[in-house]
């Protein structure tokens, strides 16, 4: 049976630890993450902060990364794609792919990372959580649960959806782009989000995919 875990990481070698630990006010809200080479994986991120013209200079300055882009922006979040460096930092990536673990989600804020993921079994994410310790990271556990993952937690947990695919697809949905006929366009839906159409379509792609996973696949 596969475990859940739910926890908290910060570091200063962790993945954006310097940005975090500089920019007190910014919030990291992972969209997708992914490795042609798995020493320098690449994520793609939103970002939202007090001062976003910080926020170049101080991923510029961030020694656990190596390269990366604003490909879009709203009213307040901004879409980077970023690349982590192949040194000088926590190679977390490495570890729990080889571990047969699954990041569910992650989200920053705070200086602190909060992460979901599934592991296949215990002791997998039992060496993994040492690996983390090893290499300096603090560790502050939530949840472990045995079996499938839930639709929701209890308190303020994280749910199957991030915050904007749940806005993206409330959005669509009150605006009839799944009704057949649609009664409306994928550029009225990013309007109304402040995002391109290209970023509208991943949130609602990769929100309808979290749903079939959860309620249709595991069923």
């Amino acid at each position: 049976m596969s475990l859940l875990a739910e926890f908290e990481a910060v570091a200063p070698d962790f993945v954006l630890g310097p940005t975090l630990s500089a920019i007190p006010s910014l919030e990291v809200e992972l969209e997708d993450q992914y490795a042609l080479d798995p020493d320098r994986p690449l994520a793609v991120c939103w970002f939202r902060c007090d001062d976003p013209e910080r926020l170049d200079p101080t991923l510029d300055g961030d020694g656990t990364i190596d390269e990366f882009e604003r490909i879009d922006e709203g009213d307040e979040w901004f879409l980077y794609r970023i690349r982590r460096s192949d040194s000088g930092v926590v190679d977390a990536y490495r570890q729990w792919v080889a571990a047969g673990g699954e990041l569910l989600a992650g989200r920053a804020r705070n200086g602190r990372w909060e992460i979901e993921m599934r592991f296949p079994d215990r002791d997998t994410f039992s060496s993994y959580h040492a690996f983390l310790k090893a290499e300096g990271v603090t560790v502050e556990l939530r949840r472990l649960a045995d079996g499938p993952r839930p639709d929701r937690h209890d308190g303020d947990e994280r749910a199957t959806l991030t915050d904007s695919q749940r806005e993206a697809l409330r959005i669509a949905h009150e605006h009839g782009f799944f009704e057949v006929p649609r009664e409306t366009e994928l550029s009225a839906i990013a309007d109304a989000l402040g995002i391109s159409d290209q970023a509208v379509s991943e949130r609602l792609r990769r929100g309808q995919a979290r749903l079939i996973e959860e309620h249709v696949v595991s069923d």
